[in-house]
């Protein structure tokens, strides 16, 4: 963080307890940590070395220009302050305030800080031999293995929560005063309509819609979708997988949930929001952490199983379960119903099936035995979901799951499973050398070297004659700094966009950045939070990821060892659309009975799929035999490059200039 965009009102200073003296900064369990005015995290990822009893987010401060510090204990381990002689115990979700000289137990008895005002800095740091400093923080981050793994705690989103949590407060008012423009309406922002796009249609199994937001116009809601119209029906079984979970909203969003009879939860949180997550679920859910092997994983797939009488609801989303996602940003969701498989018919060649089968396999949740009408007893374990017909599937899925993948496990997982089923497609000669777009919530810390071989997977695939689809040239769609102060949101939206200064402003991005415009969609102000990937030419989409996957090699591996090892951190899900040449396939719906497997398409016929965007402007009467699916991508093609004066969102850089509420940013700095 640049001490020049924040006022810096204090440190903490390290020491260990009965030295007499400053001791040598190498000895030292952690470096110095600079507080500034507003909001600080104090967390795992200040330790030298890690050390599970501190948390990712141990204590949140929030300064104040005087000087003074209040502390709130955010990790599940009470810390303890020490003050005019006084030795308190603080313990999770109370709080303290710190003066100047007060000391700070992180865990009671261990990892010892002292906090300092910016006046009496000058006497703490003379007092400190200067080589010795300087080769301890030499040696820290140059030499400890633990010190390099803290840094790539920028690159996952794992900062949404902590900004999110923050801003709680804020993100109500800002929903109230959505709520209230959603029910009236407003004609004048009907002007703000570029484009006439119509429904989309649903004659094929290609089922991508943007979801609902609050506030906008309604021409710009139709054919979007909330969590009601996803999870209903009669569900036997839900596996619901995320990042963050607000159990209260996720029951009051959705009542029907209360009556499913087993619930499974795949997430990521915990600290205090796991114990909150703990305490709020329904007796009969059960609760699972799939295992992060590497530090600073994630669990982020953001998907949903959903098991009903007649089959199977699968589906792949960027929200996660909680009510700004849903309800305040542009996001995408994935759904397709599959029937239940004929007794007769085992068969697990489908490569929608052994992808889903495969990654369910890794999160290795606890099995449980569950009585369904349909099957009887049953084990809920990975194989249990080849139970169903995947053969009308016409995406497949991208997952990552965190580990050293070697052999042939390389090609499984992250960017290297994207690069190898592309190179299984063969695409039109148009899409030879096209461009590649990269848009997403949060950007790790990445290098050139890497960027190539990002690029590299991404552009894999023939064109019909059979040579190379060959390299194409990046674009990243992301916000600015304008973009989001003028959102519905305003500099609250910037919570969900959490990268910092030293990600976003490097200089080799700058070729890159390309503005957030969705006018046909009318969605300039509902800050992206959905991540998608494609390739196009003009208003032709060569194919389309729909992900939960931001740009990070946390998220999509990174190649090690001579390009022999994928090393992955955190578990992603996405879908891949790809053009196909199927037969026509039934149209099936777990809760619609019009739609079952008698209703089917000119049997026996051939169909062409092509990927058009919303604004596409063919003649789709040209080939009956090929049907033209418009996808929803949401924001403007060809992108914009950024003009002179404007600049990347990050989030922690000073904003002075009022957003749409009358805020700076950040709110308390």
């Amino acid at each position: 963080m640049s001490s020049s965009s924040r006022v810096r009102v204090g440190t903490l200073v390290p020491f260990v307890e009965g030295k007499s003296g400053s001791p040598n900064a190498s000895s030292l369990p952690m470096p110095s940590i600079p507080i500034f005015e507003g909001s600080n995290v104090v967390g795992r990822s200040n330790l030298v070395a890690v050390d599970k009893r501190v948390s990712r987010k141990h204590l949140s401060l929030r300064a104040v220009p005087d000087g003074s510090v209040e502390v709130v204990v955010e990790g599940t381990n009470p810390i303890v302050v020490r003050s005019e002689g006084q030795r308190r115990k603080v313990c999770a979700q109370q709080r303290a305030k710190i003066m100047p000289d007060d000391v700070l137990e992180l865990i009671p008895g261990e990892y010892f800080m002292k906090y300092v005002n910016m006046s009496d800095e000058r006497k703490i740091s003379a007092s400190v031999d200067s080589h010795d400093l300087k080769k301890g923080k030499r040696h820290s981050e140059e030499d400890s293995v633990a010190a390099k793994r803290n840094r790539q705690v920028m690159e996952d989103e794992a900062l949404a929560r902590t900004l999110q949590e923050s801003f709680a407060e804020e993100s109500a008012s800002v929903t109230e005063v959505l709520s209230s423009l959603d029910s009236a309406g407003s004609s004048e922002r009907n002007k703000e309509r570029t484009h006439s796009v119509g429904p989309l249609k649903d004659v094929l199994p290609l089922s991508f819609r943007l979801m609902r937001v609050q506030g906008l116009p309604s021409w710009t809601n139709t054919s979007t979708v909330t969590i009601q119209d996803v999870i209903q029906g009669e569900v036997l079984l839900a596996v619901l997988s995320n990042y963050m979970v607000d159990m209260d909203w996720l029951l009051t969003a959705c009542p029907s949930l209360r009556k499913v009879p087993h619930v499974l939860v795949l997430h990521g949180e915990d600290g205090a929001s796991l114990e909150r997550l703990k305490k709020t679920k329904p007796t009969n859910w059960i609760l699972h952490k799939p295992p992060l092997p590497i530090s600073f994983g994630t669990h982020h797939s953001k998907a949903m199983l959903l098991v009903y009488p007649q089959g199977i609801r699968v589906v792949v989303h960027t929200a996660n379960l909680i009510h700004v996602d849903w309800n305040n940003k542009s996001q995408g969701l994935w759904a397709q119903d599959f029937p239940w498989k004929e007794a007769n018919d085992m068969s697990t060649n489908i490569g929608f099936e052994n992808d889903l089968v495969d990654y369910l396999r890794a999160l290795k949740w606890p099995e449980f035995r569950v009585n369904l009408p349909v099957v009887g007893d049953v084990n809920i374990n990975a194989a249990f979901f080849r139970k169903f017909d995947y053969s009308s599937s016409t995406v497949r899925l991208i997952g990552s799951v965190p580990g050293y993948h070697v052999g042939p496990n390389m090609k499984k997982w992250g960017h290297m499973k994207l690069r190898s089923v592309l190179e299984e497609c063969v695409f039109e000669k148009q899409f030879c050398k096209s461009p590649l777009i990269y848009q997403f919530s949060s950007l790790g810390s990445l290098d050139e070297k890497w960027m190539s071989e990002f690029a590299c997977s991404l552009s894999a695939g023939k064109a019909d004659d059979g040579s190379q689809l060959g390299i194409g040239k990046p674009l990243i769609v992301w916000p600015t700094v304008e973009d989001v102060r003028c959102s519905i949101e305003g500099y609250a939206a910037g919570s969900c966009i959490p990268s910092p200064q030293k990600n976003v402003e490097k200089d080799f991005l700058r070729k890159y950045w390309s503005r957030w415009k969705a006018d046909h969609v009318g969605r300039c102000r509902a800050m992206p939070h959905i991540k998608t990937f494609t390739r196009y030419n003009g208003q032709n989409i060569a194919w389309f990821l729909l992900t939960s996957s931001n740009l990070s090699k946390a998220a999509w591996g990174a190649l090690q060892k001579n390009n022999t090892q994928l090393m992955i951190r955190s578990y992603e899900l996405g879908v891949l659309f790809l053009p196909k040449t199927l037969q026509s396939v039934p149209q099936f719906s777990c809760t619609d009975k019009s739609r079952s497997n008698l209703d089917k398409l000119a049997l026996g016929k051939n169909i062409k799929t092509k990927l058009v965007t919303l604004c596409w402007k063919g003649d789709e009467e040209k080939d009956p035999s090929a049907e033209v699916v418009r996808l929803p991508v949401p924001y403007q093609l060809p992108p914009q490059l950024y003009g002179p004066e404007d600049v990347p969102w990050s989030w922690d850089r000073r904003y002075t200039k009022k957003d749409v509420y009358g805020s700076v940013w950040p709110r308390h700095g």
